[in-house]
């Protein structure tokens, strides 16, 4: 797909549309120091783009989805609130 360690760090449910099959990079997650995590902006405007989202990985991230939404339900620890697609 493209797309850098940083980016798919920085993914949140909100950049991804499931029902259009697309997904947008708008930011970008790293750690400084082995400690800090820094969130920003993608490095250029041409980094900020929309993605078609192939359906194999459109599947697995609607079947993530409900996975995360019943760990929420069940009030895992550190799941409530979390926007993040990938766990950290």
């Amino acid at each position: 797909m493209g797309l850098r360690p940083a980016e798919v760090c920085g993914l949140r449910w909100s950049d991804i549309d499931l029902d259009a099959a697309t997904l947008g990079i708008a930011n970008t997650r790293t750690m400084m120091g082995n400690r800090t995590v820094v969130e920003k902006d993608t490095k250029s405007m041409a980094g900020e783009r929309v993605l078609p989202l192939p359906s194999l990985v459109r599947e697995a991230l609607k079947t993530f989805r409900a996975t995360q939404a019943i760990e929420r339900l069940r009030g895992g620890r550190g799941v409530r609130g979390r926007r993040e697609c990938a766990r950290g």
